[in-house]
């Protein structure tokens, strides 16, 4: 299980850095703004923040899998894996199970006081760009990976299925967060069912009532589900103002860092 997580790690590292070069050179060829200030020290914090995070996560991750098969065997809830699901099936499932759980694990970051602090500096970046979505509090990315992977093994979802999501988000991570000027009439269609740049732009919005809205991360229909799902016209997305409240357009990293620690 360690070998192959440790695999992942270098697929994860490696689709990463293409999926940021892929989308940096579209931003720049499409942009949606124009807004190339303080680009160079954001882009710097924002790698340095995904670094730190993964590497916290990549070196508690054995602590972190042996709580969660110590919780599982306590707990002894039916795994998804011994319900006898033909394996198509079973993939189908634990995909949107995941999803699910990465929907609601949002939802959580923005409703717990504490939480929200780590998550914070994600929605502190006043330009939403391709680089945003790496832009996690390494403690928040300790603290949603033990989440998520305690949940996932009290629930028996397929490793392999966690690790291919986790890839797939890698990449989405990027899409979603991009700032590119897509028409609307491909952005609306595909939010039916996804995601998209248009849908989570709204996320980012500087006023929390459209904040706290559009949680999804791969798939859109648990927004529309619960009625947290918040749209606004592509004229008003282009202009519309991002980031936190008071927040600095061009932070350090050490500010980022500190950041829980401020009210």
């Amino acid at each position: 299980m360690i070998e192959l997580l440790v695999q992942s790690t270098h697929w994860q590292l490696l689709l990463t850095a293409l999926a940021f070069v892929a989308l940096a050179g579209v931003e720049t060829l499409f942009p949606l703004s124009g807004d190339r200030r303080h680009r160079a020290r954001r882009w710097f914090a924002n790698a340095a923040l995904f670094l730190m995070g993964f590497g916290a996560v990549f070196m508690a991750s054995p602590l972190i899998l042996k709580g969660a098969a110590w919780v599982q065997g306590a707990l002894h809830f039916p795994p998804l894996t011994g319900l006898g699901l033909p394996a198509w099936l079973l993939v189908v499932v634990s995909f949107l199970l995941i999803d699910l759980l990465a929907y609601l694990s949002h939802a959580l970051f923005h409703g717990a006081p504490w939480l929200w602090r780590l998550h914070r500096a994600h929605h502190s970046d006043t330009v939403v760009d391709a680089s945003t979505g790496v832009r996690h509090h390494p403690l928040e990315s300790l603290a949603g990976a033990a989440l998520q992977l305690m949940v996932f093994a009290v629930l028996g979802v397929p490793l392999l299925v966690v690790l291919a999501y986790g890839l797939i988000t890698t990449l989405w991570q990027f899409v979603t967060h991009a700032e590119v000027r897509l028409p609307e009439t491909i952005d609306r269609a595909l939010r039916l069912v996804v995601v998209t740049p248009g849908m989570h732009r709204v996320h980012h919005s500087v006023r929390m009532d459209e904040g706290n809205s559009n949680f999804g991360m791969v798939l859109s229909i648990w927004d529309r589900l619960f009625g947290t799902y918040r749209r606004r016209p592509a004229a008003e997305r282009a202009g519309m103002a991002l980031g936190v409240e008071g927040a600095d357009r061009a932070p350090s990293l050490t500010m980022l860092l500190t950041d829980p620690l401020r009210p």
